[in-house]
């Protein structure tokens, strides 16, 4: 990875945090508002921000269980390759003149 590609990912981590935080804490601060009945703003918002929260978490927890199933798999090839040996002419000291 190049370092402007962690720092795109980074701030891309960051972003999401952050909006997945903004929305968690608005939910919590508008469940107890005076609601006017239809049309009210402050319920359009928190339907949006249910939306937001709800697409968000699924799509993180499809990244982790990607990241976490990719590093198990990694780490199993790796530890078989260990077992397995391999015999090279050079690893087995063959002479190789005419």
């Amino acid at each position: 990875m190049t370092k402007k590609t962690r720092i795109a990912a980074l701030l891309l981590a960051a972003a999401v945090l952050t909006v997945m935080l903004c929305s968690a804490f608005y939910l919590a601060l508008g469940a107890g508002h005076d609601c006017i009945g239809d049309g009210c703003a402050i319920c359009c918002q928190i339907a949006v921000c249910r939306n937001v929260l709800k697409k968000l978490s699924l799509s993180v927890c499809a990244a982790a269980f990607a990241v976490a199933f990719t590093y198990t798999l990694c780490r199993d090839v790796s530890a078989c390759t260990d077992y397995a040996q391999s015999y090279t002419l050079v690893s087995l000291k063959v002479k190789l003149s005419d």
